[in-house]
């Protein structure tokens, strides 16, 4: 598996999602590529991919590589980037063109979960990328305000409800391209309060997702994160959330995670029937949280697998959150939305749904600090209420930097 140098793993660590470059001193060339788990899983079940490669035909030359996946047929995923570098190994050249590369792709949690050989075919239609490529001085895209606009034109030209911004002219190139040797690759994440494995094929996708979210939440300072917390109401056992994790601050974030289980039906499966089984869950994952907080009030002991207390009293701040593996637009969030807000008004605790590459994205922007996150989470709540949504997605306005 080709391993992604220093600088390249700290740029992929820094977004959501995106298509990257390498090359090295030995020879090897690599196609690098960060996407939710359930594309990669897509991926690995034989879904459509093409790649599309976006300049500018007036300076600056920014770079931007698409990776795109069916994996709905009707609504690919697009994984963009601006392309950002220190030195031409990471700049896209001709000679990545109709050869077999390594292609290794990350989750969420930035790790390699999967690896295999992608080559990028060329055509008479696309072959004239060549010489833009070996003709044209490429920039970094390093501008953090003129790449968002490079971007926007990006967008347009496939297709989205963007307007092309008149200083970036786009000039675009589209790949079929050919996948093979595809091998999943088992994730181990260990650190003080725990551990997670997981394989993306062979997992069910469900307890899946609660383990890579557990060990992001595990890396939060001043706090402490339990996987599946038990309680007994009567004489009868059972789990109290998905995930539980209490701050120093006496401050309580319950996850209820919800996850589509991907397989090779799913991929043709109409993206109204996606949406609407996401926002199925969501709403009972709203009831079940409503639920988590009744019971904490209450002041029931709340305990690990090894019945160890976890929490004993009811004087904490409740936040809420529904993990979901992304968000997928439909016109019945409205309804969801409308909950989340007359559940929180009426018991006083903040809810959210969150999509679990934004999330990890959160944390990261906290800099695993647990008050910054619990403030992230009011601050999202706000939003999501005031802008009738819950696709809000925060950002780094720093980024892009060279790290």
């Amino acid at each position: 598996m080709y391993i992604p140098s220093t600088f390249l793993y700290e740029v992929l660590g820094s977004e959501k999602i995106g298509v990257f470059c390498e090359s090295n001193s030995q020879g090897n060339k690599a196609i690098i590529a960060k996407l939710p788990t359930s594309t990669i899983k897509a991926i690995a079940l034989g879904a459509k991919v093409d790649f599309h490669l976006f300049t500018t035909s007036r300076k600056p030359h920014y770079l931007a590589l698409c990776m795109r996946v069916f994996d709905n047929t009707s609504s690919p995923l697009h994984a963009m980037l601006a392309q950002r570098w220190q030195n031409s190994n990471n700049i896209f050249e001709a000679s990545f063109f109709d050869t077999e590369l390594d292609l290794v792709l990350f989750d969420e949690t930035d790790a390699p979960i999967q690896e295999g050989k992608i080559k990028i075919k060329t055509n008479f239609r696309n072959k004239r990328a060549r010489n833009v490529l070996q003709n044209t001085n490429l920039a970094s895209s390093n501008d953090y305000e003129a790449v968002n606009h490079f971007m926007d034109s990006v967008c347009a030209d496939l297709g989205f409800d963007y307007i092309p911004h008149p200083n970036y002219p786009i000039v675009s190139f589209k790949f079929s391209v050919e996948i093979k040797d595809i091998r999943t690759v088992t994730a181990i994440h260990v650190n003080e309060q725990g551990s997670a494995h997981y394989d993306v094929i062979r997992d069910i996708d469900g307890p899946r997702q609660e383990r890579q979210i557990y060990q992001s939440l595990c890396l939060m300072d001043d706090s402490k994160t339990a996987l599946s917390p038990l309680v007994t109401i009567g004489k009868k056992e059972r789990e109290l959330t998905d995930i539980l994790t209490i701050t120093q601050n006496h401050q309580l974030v319950a996850v209820e995670s919800k996850c589509l289980q991907v397989d090779k039906d799913a991929v043709e499966k109409p993206y109204e029937r996606t949406s609407a089984s996401i926002i199925k869950h969501c709403k009972k994952a709203l009831g079940q949280l409503e639920g988590v907080y009744k019971t904490i009030k209450r002041g029931e002991r709340i305990y690990d697998e090894y019945d160890n207390t976890l929490l004993l009293g009811a004087n904490h701040s409740f936040y809420g959150v529904v993990l979901i593996d992304e968000f997928r637009p439909s016109k019945d969030w409205d309804e969801v939305i409308n909950l989340m807000q007359t559940l929180s008004n009426t018991h006083h605790i903040c809810l959210n749904i969150i999509s679990i590459s934004e999330m990890i994205y959160t944390m990261k922007l906290c800099t695993s600090n647990t008050d910054l996150f619990v403030e992230s989470l009011e601050n999202r709540h706000k939003a999501c209420i005031n802008a009738n949504t819950v696709d809000v997605r925060f950002i780094n306005s720093s980024l892009p930097t060279m790290v």
